[in-house]
């Protein structure tokens, strides 16, 4: 599949790539649709969405976001708060003379996407998360806190915490650590399926250190999709995407500004979760009760899929998505 020739635009500080498709926003009666990728992917990984929503007539723009890709990568945890990247999106429709937009995100992607209508509320019409859903701020303990208590010094996120150690191991053999990561959950009739990652145990990098034949679920992604992946992060390395799980912490507190205890955060624009059945880092019980916090909601759950729903399962994806924006938008 032929992905679009990046542009390279100003936004917030830094050159950003964006990859474009479909008619100019000013050209059409349709929103524009923003796609946010998340770890370890590019904006490539919406390869298969960036065309049908182009072909469905909606003016398409996706990032490599901040840290990622072609998109410049400042030094510093401090360049990836949550403030900074969401800013970034502001700065996107700022650039092409657009006010507000439909945003699409996935893992990183998502967790962005949920702090929009609070950092950036005037740039929404509505919002779609993959896999990753809106969870109201704990006021009680920071996040990564919270996975040490439940899951453990060794969940990947909190050993993401210590830099340089993480970007060792992800990057001693960059092939490798994308076949680890991309691959989805192994569906049989014969035997119990058999989902990706570490099965539900996240102690990530020592799965990734284990033999190959030990690792859960199966690669389906091409050779040459493979490549796209291990170039980029051949090219870029892992310190800026792993700065955003630095920065939880962060925004956690920073949040209270816009979450404070006892309150009931709304997001009142139109809102989508699409869940995916097999995925193990991200179960769809995490979306329960997202409803309580979005009055114009929609969820959709899809079965036999994994973390990387929308390249899983790109189908259903897409057709979930094009049947929404014309829901509320045509």
């Amino acid at each position: 599949m032929i992905f679009p020739a990046p542009e390279f635009i100003s936004t917030n500080g830094i050159t950003m790539a964006v990859y474009r498709a479909g008619p100019n926003p000013e050209d059409t009666d349709k929103p524009a649709v923003i796609l946010m990728h998340g770890f370890p992917e590019i904006a490539y990984s919406w390869r298969y969405q960036i065309h049908a929503l182009a072909q469905a007539g909606y003016p398409v723009f996706v990032p490599d976001m901040r840290g990622y890709g072609l998109t410049d990568k400042p030094e510093g945890v401090q360049e990836y708060t949550m403030e900074k990247l969401s800013g970034d999106m502001a700065g996107l429709l700022s650039f092409y003379g657009m006010s507000k937009a439909v945003f699409i995100g996935h893992d990183w992607g998502a967790l962005v996407l949920w702090s929009l209508p609070f950092y950036q509320p005037d740039i929404l019409l509505g919002c779609v998360g993959l896999n990753v859903p809106f969870m109201p701020r704990n006021p009680k303990m920071d996040p990564i806190e919270t996975f040490k208590a439940v899951f453990g010094k060794d969940m990947y996120i909190v050993r993401f915490q210590d830099e340089g150690y993480s970007e060792a191991i992800l990057e001693a053999d960059v092939a490798r650590t994308m076949r680890f990561f991309m691959r989805r959950p192994k569906i049989s009739k014969s035997v119990p399926s058999q989902k990706s990652f570490g099965g539900g145990n996240l102690d990530l990098l020592t799965h990734l250190q284990a033999d190959e034949k030990t690792w859960h679920g199966e690669n389906w992604l091409s050779a040459n999709e493979m490549e796209v992946y291990t170039a980029a992060f051949r090219a870029g390395g892992f310190t800026a995407p792993i700065h955003y799980y630095r920065n939880m912490a962060h925004n956690w507190r920073d949040m209270e500004r816009f979450q404070p205890a006892g309150g009931k955060p709304e997001i009142t624009m139109p809102c989508m979760m699409i869940t995916a059945e097999m995925d193990a880092a991200c179960p769809p019980g995490l979306a329960d009760g997202m409803e309580n916090h979005c009055p114009i909601y929609k969820r959709i759950n899809i079965k036999d899929c994994g973390h990387w729903s929308q390249q899983e399962q790109y189908q259903n994806v897409n057709l979930s998505i094009i049947e929404w924006l014309v829901e509320h938008w045509r």
